[in-house]
């Protein structure tokens, strides 16, 4: 029977698996060809948004920098997640 599993541990779990890939992946990238140490980037690449209320002022930014090996932690953290 399969433990009861919360929805916030996916998302966790998918993070770290992020996390991990990618330095696993940094790690190996300079011992294969340039085409597979290309990373995705999205988010705000330009400036961060931000907003000044005169008193208080908030600055949001956010880029997500995805490659291969964050793919395959990913992968890997939700099939562990599934197991689970």
């Amino acid at each position: 029977m399969k433990a009861r599993t919360e929805p916030w541990m996916l998302l966790l779990m998918i993070l770290v698996g992020a996390i991990i890939g990618s330095l696993l992946w940094s790690l190996v990238t300079p011992y294969l060809p340039e085409i597979f140490s290309r990373a995705l980037t999205v988010g705000t690449t330009g400036a961060p948004l931000t907003l000044d209320l005169g008193v208080v002022t908030f600055t949001l930014g956010l880029v997500l920098h995805v490659n291969i090996g964050s793919m395959l932690g990913m992968v890997i953290a939700f099939v562990i997640y599934r197991r689970m």
